[in-house]
């Protein structure tokens, strides 16, 4: 039997099919399909201010020379200071078997120090006090820290770090708490398959 390749961002794609807001149910769909195919995809301004904080911060962490950010400096030192000492860009993965069918669980971690995965996100809501635009717990329900946990068993924490360039807010859960990704992994088999779109993911995701 084939080995089949799985990320959370896969995973991710197909959790926000039903947790996206009212009327981006298409949007959400077109995503899935999109990612299911091993498509690229176009970034939204969204996505590029993620993908700039992320490597302004990675780049601070790292010690790499770099020209201070004209809006985002004070949130890019905060969060490299909270990373300090941490290894970056940390690629794993390990063999998942569900229900008999063997899965490549894939993935990068931004940073992992003692015990701790961090990952780093970048939010255009301010955090600033007082403010009811970013609401706690938004990652309650996510794949990536059930993912990423088992590629880790030493860690015991994840750390989401979001900014909003000028600050940061950590959301933390802990091992114990989190859904194991085995059982993630058989409802997405189950629910795509009832989608009909179970052959077109054995034949895009086949590992070698």
């Amino acid at each position: 039997m084939e080995r089949l390749l799985i990320t959370q961002s896969l995973l991710s794609a197909w959790n926000y099919l039903f947790s996206c807001h009212e009327g981006y149910e298409d949007e959400a769909l077109e995503d899935l399909m999109r990612t299911l195919r091993r498509e690229p995809s176009v970034p939204n301004e969204a996505m590029r201010n993620g993908i700039e904080f992320e490597k302004e911060v990675m780049k601070a962490v790292a010690g790499v020379r770099r020209t201070p950010h004209k809006k985002w400096e004070s949130g890019i030192t905060a969060v490299a200071t909270a990373l300090n000492g941490a290894s970056t860009h940390v690629k794993l993965s390990c063999v998942v078997k569900v229900s008999g069918q063997s899965y490549l669980l894939y993935g990068i971690l931004d940073a992992l120090k003692a015990g701790i995965i961090y990952d780093v996100k970048f939010t255009n809501k301010s955090l600033s006090s007082g403010s009811s635009s970013y609401e706690p717990g938004k990652y309650l329900d996510s794949v990536q820290h059930p993912a990423y946990f088992k590629l880790v068993p030493e860690a015991y924490e994840f750390r989401y770090l979001i900014s909003d360039g000028q600050d940061y807010c950590t959301e933390a859960y802990r091992r114990k708490d989190a859904p194991l990704i085995e059982g993630i992994i058989a409802e997405f088999i189950d629910s795509i398959d009832g989608m009909g779109l179970l052959p077109l993911y054995k034949e895009k995701w086949v590992s070698l």
